[in-house]
């Protein structure tokens, strides 16, 4: 039988006794449909991952909790993982290439090297470092090709290296991408999920993400806009 996956996003009521507070998370912490946990900063304090066997069972085990929660919880906001994406090994990362335009013929660009792509009208923007080009591609069938190499969707028109993503930031309901160079995406609804179990499946993000240096990348003179269909 599938087992339902839960992501509960927690904002505590900071009224609430430290004393008690603390007492509730590690009590939490050995409820046995709770996988795992992170600390957070931002419009929540915690992420839990748990899993329960259908809806039924989630909400007997979310009325049990009824009482603790109403001394201790402020806000609980809780999503349903439909898909798991598991961060792919260094060798599989370094496995695959892209050829890109490039201003005298087209140059081999190694998957692991492209910060994002972000689509335009009907051509695909790819950075690389501080160059870019523009192919004529979808976004569908350049994901397919970047599938395993650690690529996640934040929505239809962009796709990101999971290792250039400085932070997640929950703002007003929705969730935010901030890039290594500096630029913010939001996230669709639609691929919400997604973020959520790659935040889930690393222990600690931030400090994961913000410690990957950014590649060095050797720059053309200037930027290609000649857009070319891409072949693979």
């Amino acid at each position: 039988m599938t087992e339902l996956v839960v992501i509960a996003c927690i904002a505590f009521d900071h009224r609430a006794p430290a004393d008690g507070l603390q007492r509730f998370k590690a009590c939490l912490l050995q409820c046995p449909q709770v996988e795992r946990a992170m600390e957070v900063c931002g419009t929540y304090d915690l992420i839990v991952q748990g899993r329960c066997c259908d809806v039924a069972d989630y909400n007997r085990n979310m009325e049990r909790l009824r009482q603790p929660m109403a001394q201790f919880i402020a806000r609980i906001e809780t999503s349903f993982v439909a898909r798991m994406m598991d961060r792919p090994a260094a060798s599989e990362e370094n496995g695959g290439a892209l050829w890109l335009p490039c201003g005298d013929g087209r140059r081999r660009v190694e998957h692991r090297l492209i910060d994002k792509i972000m689509a335009e009208g009907d051509y695909m923007r790819v950075h690389v470092g501080d160059w870019t080009c523009l192919v004529h591609d979808t976004m569908a069938h350049l994901s397919r090709e970047l599938a395993g190499s650690g690529f996640v969707q934040l929505h239809r028109s962009v796709l990101v290296r999971i290792t250039f993503i400085d932070r997640l930031v929950h703002d007003q309901r929705r969730w935010i991408a901030r890039l290594l160079d500096g630029s913010e995406v939001g996230v669709a609804k639609s691929h919400t999920h997604d973020v959520l179990a790659i935040m889930a499946g690393e222990s600690s993000m931030s400090d994961a993400l913000s410690a990957k240096a950014r590649p060095i990348v050797e720059a053309p003179a200037e930027v290609n806009e000649n857009p070319m269909k891409l072949t693979s």
